[in-house]
Parts: C-alpha cells; structure tokens; sequence
C-alpha cells in the first residue's frame, strides 16, 4: 500500500472526501494533498503521523512507508519497507478498523446475506 493510499482512506473515514477538511485537520494546504494523491510529492514525518492518528494506526507504518518512497538507496528502501512491513503486520486489518469507523469496507465481490428465519 502507498502513502497516498492510506491519504484516499483518511480522506473516507473523516473528512468525507473533501480535501479542504482534511488538509485543516491536518494543518496543511489544500494543494498538498493534491499533490500527494497524484504523487507528486511525498508526505512528510509530520504529515504521516498525523494520517495515522485519523486513520487510529501505528505511526510508524506511515512514516517508515513515507520514507520507503522518498529514499533513492535501494538498501535504505528495504529498511523502510520492512519497518513498514513489521508495523503493518502487528495490527488489525484496515478493513476491521475502517469498519469499526462506521464506513462499511470493501467486500471485495462477495455479498452477505443475513436471515432472520
């Protein structure tokens, strides 16, 4: 998953999908998070920790991931990426926690059915 990914995600779950919201949640300019989301510019360690406080993750996921895309040195990347990875890997499943938000999360083509009989 890319920075600009969990953006699109914090974007859903509080600001409803308005930049300007988000981007005065976050303390920042609105063009910023355009060029985030087009990937022009990476978010910084401010930015992305601000991200995962709104989306209730573990800031270092976000950081480690925002510094993985910045770093040109492929062994530094690898670094990131795996702090990334770790951090990832020790929390819930985005679904659980976008869900636990009040917004439904991705059913991926399947349907539920729910009964009462």
């Amino acid at each position: 998953m890319k920075t600009s990914e969990y953006l699109e995600l914090a974007l859903t779950k509080r600001a409803h999908g308005i930049n300007a919201e988000l981007a005065r949640m976050l303390g920042i300019a609105r063009s910023a998070i355009t060029h985030y989301q087009t990937g022009h510019r990476i978010m910084d360690d401010y930015t992305a920790s601000k991200i995962a406080e709104v989306l209730g993750i573990d800031e270092m996921e976000l950081i480690a991931l925002a510094n993985a895309e910045r770093e040109k040195d492929p062994a530094k990347r690898a670094y990131w990426e795996a702090r990334a990875k770790t951090a990832r890997e020790n929390r819930e499943p985005l679904d659980v926690l976008v869900a636990r938000g009040g917004i439904e999360p991705s059913t991926r083509g399947f349907s539920i059915r729910c009964s009462t009989n």
